[in-house]
């Protein structure tokens, strides 16, 4: 493990086959994630054991035969609709995640960000980054992944993408210089690496002329073959995709004879679709599904190798009781981590101490449950025991309406465990499990925290992207609304600093004013990419950064 200067380069190389999911006992003790000096938000992982855990007791061969006997098409039932095909709307990043579309840089799943697109990116100075591209590559319709048009996909999206402009300012300029792509932007920009990594809906490469003919209709997008991915679209809704594969795809033709994402709102309908054979896998599981089929021998459990995916909990700094910093402290401090994930996990939640997994090189371990303490603050902010232990304050009672996300229902599960922790404090949780969370937390006046599959690190473990649209001023998912004159002037910071530990230290002086200092923002858990499988998906390798389907899948 080493520090790149910057002058290396990212090399293009196969990548490795997956390694077996280890049992739900392994844990990532001492084991940190350490960024590189010029890939400001790559990971390079080493010796970091896994949550793999699985209810079944197939083996691989076993799987793999049953596969062969199958009729190779792929059904998942998912929970999020697919909302478009055009990267420069919204919605997108499925067709990262189902294998549609390709970035130039990827992050794998061991961590590291490597070459995908692109055979080689190099930075030339603090404002110049020059891509060279694999040869050979071609879109599903045959036109040529060359640099003239690698170089309009990056131009529609920087000019088009809101997701785009959080990694690039609209200023950058994207040519092709003798059969390279050249990116300079308007000044120094480390968030280079993770804007071609990223798994939303920012940077990915496509057919920019397919999508100017559709003009914003998805529908004509389909069967045009705009992606460069293995599977190609055939048929498209917001809650239905049919992949094709696409038999000329630079790693060589994929395995399945096609894939099928059906969006299956209700989480005991996608069990059971996988329980019928109806669907082989089924994603977005509570945490009580383990327990609901350990005693099925043909369904499989299984969680990826790193627990990436916060569960974070916002307070409402617009309107409400969370305007009083004491009262906001006093909640996360009635907050049991430890409890959470042991009670309610059941092997798929990581403890959270901070905003960022342990095993991160700049993780804080600021979040600490602390029962008196939050029982002496609210008692210093006037708030008296009620009936029942419910706190009041001239007349007001001591209520947190809570949101959660219907479509992850993780989050009811953390609420559920939260609402009896807070109780001892004097908190009334009242949980709002809503079909649209954003919706709801728009109305200052209809909540007071949440909790949601956000996170704080992006899909592909970039820390600095969460860090702008979440807790800068104006952020485009910054719902609570924080407005933090150090916070901005971090967040500027970060997109500046090509030095590995000043970055670091950037991070950390931040988690110490949103966790500590202020107490806006917390990670009720951090959770396991986990899926359920039927006995022909025993052996299924579960991504910690969402590449669910690659050319390779089904092998």
């Amino acid at each position: 493990m080493r520090a790149l200067t910057r002058r290396d380069r990212l090399t293009a190389e196969r990548l490795p086959s997956h390694t077996p999911n280890q049992s739900p006992n392994a844990r990532r003790l001492g084991c940190k994630i350490v960024t590189t000096a010029i890939l400001v938000s790559a990971l390079v992982i080493g010796g970091c054991s896994s949550n793999g855990d699985t209810g079944s007791t197939g083996s691989s061969s076993q799987a793999s035969a049953l596969r062969a006997d199958g009729d190779g098409i792929l059904t998942i039932y998912n929970s999020y609709k697919i909302a478009g095909l055009d990267p420069a709307g919204t919605g997108t990043n499925w067709l990262f995640d189902w294998g549609v579309a390709e970035n130039l840089l990827q992050v794998t799943d061991t961590g590291e960000i490597k070459p995908w697109l692109a055979e080689d990116v190099s930075r030339d100075g603090d404002t110049r980054w020059v891509v060279s591209l694999r040869d050979g590559v071609t879109f599903q319709n045959g036109n040529p992944v060359d640099a003239q048009a690698v170089a309009a996909a990056l131009t529609r999206q920087i000019s088009k993408s809101t997701a785009a402009q959080v990694y690039l300012d609209p200023a950058t300029v994207v040519t092709a210089e003798g059969g390279k792509v050249v990116l300079t932007t308007p000044e120094p920009n480390a968030m280079v690496p993770a804007a071609l990594a990223a798994r939303d809906n920012s940077l990915q490469i496509y057919d920019v002329a397919i999508m100017d003919a559709a003009g914003g209709d998805s529908t004509k997008i389909v069967g045009a073959g705009a992606y460069s991915g293995p599977y190609s679209i055939t048929e498209w809704s917001p809650e239905n995709l049919v992949l094709a594969p696409f038999a000329k795809h630079w790693e060589g033709t994929p395995p399945l004879q096609g894939v099928h994402v059906k969006v299956v709102a209700d989480e005991q309908a996608r069990l059971a679709g996988v329980q019928s054979g109806e669907a082989d896998m089924a994603f977005y599981p509570s945490t009580s599904a383990k327990l609901e089929l350990q005693s099925n021998p043909d369904i499989s459990v299984l969680s990826s190798k790193l627990a990436l995916q916060s569960l974070l909990v916002e307070m409402n700094l617009k309107s409400g009781i969370f305007t009083d910093t004491d009262v906001r402290k006093a909640f996360t401090s009635a907050i049991d981590y430890q409890g959470i994930a042991d009670g309610v996990g059941n092997g798929q939640f990581e403890a959270a101490t901070g905003l960022y997994p342990d095993a991160m090189d700049f993780a804080v371990d600021n979040q600490h449950f602390d029962l008196p303490a939050a029982k002496a603050l609210l008692d210093g902010a006037g708030w008296v025991p009620g009936e029942g232990g419910l706190r009041e304050k001239n007349g007001q009672k001591l209520v947190v309406r809570f949101v959660t996300q219907a479509q992850g229902p993780e989050t009811n599960d953390v609420a559920i465990a939260m609402k009896d922790q807070v109780a001892k404090a004097g908190f009334d949780l009242q949980i709002d499990n809503a079909e649209d969370s954003a919706a709801v937390k728009k109305n200052a006046e209809g909540w007071e925290a949440s909790v949601a599959l956000s996170g704080s690190l992006s899909g592909t473990a970039d820390p600095i992207q969460p860090y702008l649209v979440r807790w800068t001023t104006g952020g485009s998912s910054n719902a609570q609304g924080i407005a933090n004159p150090v916070i901005d002037e971090i967040g500027a910071k970060l997109r500046t600093e090509f030095d590995d530990q000043a970055r670091n230290n950037l991070l950390e002086q931040a988690q110490g004013i949103l966790v500590e200092d202020q107490a806006y923002v917390v990670a009720g858990t951090y959770k396991y990419f986990t899926v359920v499988t039927g006995p022909e998906w025993a052996d299924y390798q579960v991504s910690s950064v969402r590449r669910h389907i690659t050319s390779t899948t089904g092998q």
